[in-house]
C-alpha cells in the first residue's frame, strides 16, 4: 500500500482474481482434455517442440519448490510475528520465543524440520496425506476467516494500547511516494501484488491424472478454487481496512524501514492479537496462522513431484525419477528431489549472500513461472487453436480469444513486475538475476537434448517420438 497509496484497495483485491478468470478457465480446459499428471506440461510438450515443453515442465517443478522455500521461510516469520504480539500482551516466555525465531539459523532449522516432515508424510503415508492436508487446510481456513472477522473490530485505541501512536502512523501516510501517480495505474499496481494466486491455478492440473469426477471436478478444483480463494482474499482485505483506515497501513509501510515493529503492524495476526487480549484466542490465532503456510507446503509438495514424474515418464529424465515405491506407493525419488532443492533454496534465502539476488524467493518463483511456464503454455494454446489438428482445447474461436486475453493479462503482470522489480520482486534485474530466473527453462532444454542423445546411443530409442502421443493413463 505504501507504494500505491492512491490506489483503490478493495477494487485492486477484486481485480487480482477477476483478471485471472480466463487464465483459470484455460487451465480448466487443459485439465479436462489431458487428464494426466502435469497436464499443462503434457499439453505444451505435444504442441510445441519437445525441448520447449521439457523446459516448461522443469520451470513449473523448480519454481514451485522455490515458492515453497519462501513459504517455509515466511511460515517461521509468521510465528515470530505472532509471538511478538503475544509478548506485547503477556511478556515472557513469548518475548524470548519471538527473539529466538528471529535468528536466521533458527528459521532455517525450524523450516527445514517442518518441510522435511511434510515430505516424509508424502513418502511414507501417501494414503493419509490427503486427509492430513485436508485437516490442516480446515484449520487454516477457520483461522483465516476468524482473523478477517476480528480485523473489523480492531480499533485505533487498541493500536495505541499496544505502545504505538495511531495518529502518528496515519499522518506518516502523507510521506508515501506513489509508484504511479494515476489512480487507475495505482490500482492495477495493487492488483499485481497478489502474485500468490498464480502457482495454484495449475495445482489441480498437476494431479489431473489422479482426479476423479471428470469435467465437474476440474471446474471445481481449478476455476471454482480461484473464485473461492479470491473472494476470501477480498473479504480479508476489505475487513482489514474497514476499521483501521487504509492510511494506517500506508503509514506503517512508510515507517517499516525505521523499525521492525512497524512492519509487524502490517500483519493482521499481530493487530488482532494485540487488540484481543485473550490467551487461548491469541494462541489459536498465532498457531493457526502457521497452518496457512503448512497447508501450502503440503499442496505444493504434491504438485511438484508430478512434474518430475511426468518428464521422467517421457524419458526426458532418468527413469528412476518416476520410480514409485511398491511398499509405500509414493514417488520417492521425485519427493527427495523436492526436499533437496527446496531446502537448498531455503538455505539461500536465509543464511547466504545469494539472498540479495534470490530473495524474495516467492516472487522469484512467480517470475520464473510467469515468463517460462504460464506464458509459454498460453502460446501453446494459441498455436493449437490456430492449427486445429486435434490438440485444441474445445471451441477453437472461443479458446483462441480466451488465450489471447490471458496472454495480455500475463504480459501486463510481467510488464509491471519487471519494470518495477525492486518493488514487486525485491531484486534488481541484472544478468545474475535474469540467469537465475531463466535457468530452469534453459536446463530443461539442455536436459532434453542430452537425454535424447543418451537414449538414442545407449537404448536405440529416439525420445522425440514419445512426444507425438499422449501418455497412457
Amino acid at each position: 500500500l505504501s507504494v500505491s497509496p492512491n490506489g483503490l484497495i478493495v477494487l485492486g483485491a477484486l481485480l487480482s482474481w477477476i483478471v485471472l478468470l480466463p487464465h483459470s478457465y484455460l487451465w480448466t480446459k487443459i485439465s479436462e482434455k489431458y487428464q494426466r499428471s502435469a497436464a499443462d506440461y503434457v499439453f505444451a510438450s505435444r504442441v510445441l517442440p519437445p525441448a520447449i515443453g521439457v523446459g516448461v515442465g522443469l520451470v513449473f517443478g523448480i519454481s514451485q519448490m522455490i515458492f515453497d522455500a519462501a513459504i517455509v521461510y515466511d511460515g517461521v516469520g509468521q510465528l515470530q510475528t505472532g509471538f511478538s504480539a503475544l509478548a506485547v500482551n503477556f511478556g515472557n516466555p513469548y518475548a524470548s520465543i519471538a527473539s529466538t525465531l528471529s535468528n536466521p539459523y533458527v528459521i532455517l532449522l525450524v523450516g527445514a524440520l517442518t518441510f522435511s516432515t511434510v515430505i516424509a508424510i508424502n513418502i511414507f503415508l501417501p494414503k493419509y496425506t490427503n486427509h492430513i492436508m485436508g485437516g490442516v487446510t480446515i484449520i487454516a481456513l477457520i483461522t483465516f476467516v476468524l482473523a478477517g472477522a476480528l480485523m473489523h473490530f480492531v480499533t485505533p485505541s487498541a493500536i495505541n494500547s499496544a505502545g504505538f501512536d495511531y495518529s502518528s502512523i496515519v499522518s506518516s501516510a502523507s510521506k508515501a511516494v506513489p509508484l504511479f501517480t494515476n489512480p487507475i495505474l495505482a490500482t492495477l499496481g495493487l492488483m499485481v501484488f497478489t502474485a500468490s494466486f498464480l502457482p495454484f491455478v495449475n495445482g489441480a492440473t498437476s494431479v489431473a491424472g489422479e482426479v476423479r469426477g471428470g469435467s465437474r471436478s476440474f471446474k471445481i478444483g481449478v476455476f471454482g478454487a480461484l473464485i473461492v480463494s479470491g473472494l476470501l482474499i477480498t473479504y480479508f482485505i476489505a475487513s482489514s481496512v474497514s476499521s483501521l483506515q487504509p492510511a494506517f497501513f500506508i503509514g506503517a509501510g512508510v515507517l517499516s524501514p525505521t523499525s521492525s515493529s512497524y512492519s509487524a503492524l502490517l500483519n493482521p495476526i499481530f493487530d488482532t492479537v494485540v487488540a484481543f487480549k485473550s490467551l487461548p484466542l491469541d494462541l489459536f490465532l498465532v498457531i493457526g496462522s502457521y497452518f496457512w503456510y503448512l497447508a501450502i507446503m503440503f499442496a505444493v509438495a504434491l504438485f511438484v513431484s508430478r512434474y518430475f514424474m511426468a518428464i521422467a515418464f517421457d524419458k526426458a529424465m532418468p527413469t528412476i525419477v518416476s520410480y514409485v515405491s511398491e511398499r509405500f506407493h509414493s514417488p520417492v525419488v521425485a519427493h527427495l528431489i523436492d526436499e533437496v532443492i527446496t531446502i537448498g533454496s531455503l538455505v539461500a534465502i536465509t543464511v547466504t549472500p545469494l539472498s540479495a539476488v534470490f530473495f524474495y524467493g516467492m516472487d522469484t518463483a512467480d517470475a520464473m513461472a510467469l515468463l517460462f511456464g504460464f506464458i509459454i503454455v498460453i502460446i501453446a494454446s494459441i498455436v493449437a487453436n490456430i492449427r486445429g489438428n486435434g490438440m485444441e482445447l474445445g471451441n477453437r474461436g472461443l479458446m483462441l480469444v480466451i488465450s489471447v486475453i490471458d496472454l495480455v493479462v500475463m504480459s501486463l503482470y510481467g510488464y509491471i513486475w519487471f519494470g518495477n522489480s525492486t518493488v514487486y520482486l525485491g531484486i534488481v534485474m541484472n544478468p545474475e538475476t535474469w540467469t537465475i530466473i531463466a535457468s530452469p527453462f534453459i536446463a530443461g532444454i539442455v536436459i532434453y537434448y542430452v537425454m535424447r542423445w543418451y537414449r538414442l546411443r545407449k537404448e536405440g530409442i529416439d525420445i522425440k517420438y514419445t512426444f507425438t502421443e499422449i501418455p497412457p493413463e
